[in-house]
């Protein structure tokens, strides 16, 4: 499906067997390098890779995701992305170095301009001085749980997990002045808005989120980005963070309830408390002219419909209600006209 209306013309494609999706774009040397610079993130140090699959996940299960075209007022996987890296340089001691310092590092092999931005960084992290940063990606070790301890520098919210960069991320962000302020990966920092002189700003689109990239720095990724979907991110963040100081994110629910980032990953809300109240939607995509009827009717009985529902009722069946579901793995057969669903 060709898209011409968006900012880099794109054909997508979805590969059927897998359900993978994909874009196919042509002379777009910026985007190229900045898969370079997310992998070169990656490989500085272990934690990137967790963290920013943790992130990319809740953003999904919470609704604040999709739209990989950043055609729609959600955040897409490369804003997502971003703001993790952001975090991780701000990080005390960083976990990664500013795109400034990368440039600095860069060496006569690594410079390269694309359409006047400056993208030189090193192609091998192992040019990159390593953090001092010990905090762990998503949880705390099971011997810091009663340890107030916290890597030097560092200075996490009170009542935050220490070491664990998922819960701070939540504190961060869920506080953030995100309309106010435009984050820099370039320096590292969250610059206040308006930019001063000379034209730091030039060209780029303001909004109720400001991410500003890293090397084409008049684009703002998440210019997409709508007031809803920004105060709905800072909710949820603010949200998860007070889930992540409870102690149904730290330890087993003796009920069989979901509890530590099983629960985090779960959709809906995730105040702590929500599940004990009974509290618990699990939304299926029906139109106000979808009935049981009308899932049968539709070719072999496996539209996409059909397949939401069974995926509903087997989680209700395995997560909600602990059952054994031995046949899981293999594919329903559809409902009969009489039985409906």
């Amino acid at each position: 499906r060709a898209v011409p209306t968006a900012r880099r013309p794109v054909v997508k494609f979805c590969h059927k067997q897998s359900g993978l999706t994909g874009d196919i774009s042509v002379d777009n040397r910026l985007a190229l390098l900045n898969t370079r610079f997310l992998r070169l993130c990656a490989a500085a140090d272990e934690r990137v890779r967790p963290l920013v699959y943790a992130v990319r996940l809740w953003a999904k299960r919470q609704g604040l995701a999709g739209n990989p075209s950043g055609s729609g007022p959600l955040l897409n996987n490369y804003a997502l992305t971003l703001l993790v890296l952001f975090f991780l340089q701000t990080r005390g001691p960083p976990v990664l170095p500013t795109v400034e310092r990368l440039r600095e590092l860069a060496g006569d092999e690594d410079r390269a301009v694309v359409a006047g931005w400056d993208c030189s960084f090193p192609r091998d992290a192992a040019a990159l001085e390593p953090s001092a940063n010990t905090e762990s990606p998503c949880e705390r070790r099971a011997g810091d749980l009663g340890r107030g301890s916290r890597a030097p520098g560092a200075s996490p919210h009170p009542l935050a997990p220490a070491g664990s960069l998922l819960a701070e991320f939540f504190h961060v962000f869920g506080d953030f002045d995100f309309p106010g302020q435009l984050i820099s990966l370039r320096e590292g920092r969250a610059l206040p808005l308006p930019l001063p002189p000379p034209g730091a700003g030039e060209g780029l689109k303001l909004g109720p989120l400001n991410l500003q990239d890293p090397f084409e720095l008049s684009h703002n990724v998440a210019a997409n980005v709508n007031q809803k979907t920004a105060a709905r991110f800072r909710r949820c963040c603010r949200d998860a963070a007070k889930y992540c100081r409870s102690l149904q994110y730290r330890r087993k629910s003796s009920k069989g309830r979901s509890w530590g980032l099983v629960r985090l990953f779960q959709p809906g809300a995730v105040e702590p408390g929500a599940a004990s109240a009974g509290a618990f939607l699990i939304s299926i995509p029906l139109d106000a002219a979808g009935s049981s009827r009308h899932l049968c009717r539709e070719p072999g009985g496996r539209g996409p419909w059909f397949w939401e529902v069974c995926a509903a009722i087997a989680f209700v069946l395995r997560d909600v209600l602990k059952c054994d579901c031995a046949d899981a793995g293999k594919a329903p057969t559809a409902p009969s006209e009489e039985s409906g669903l």
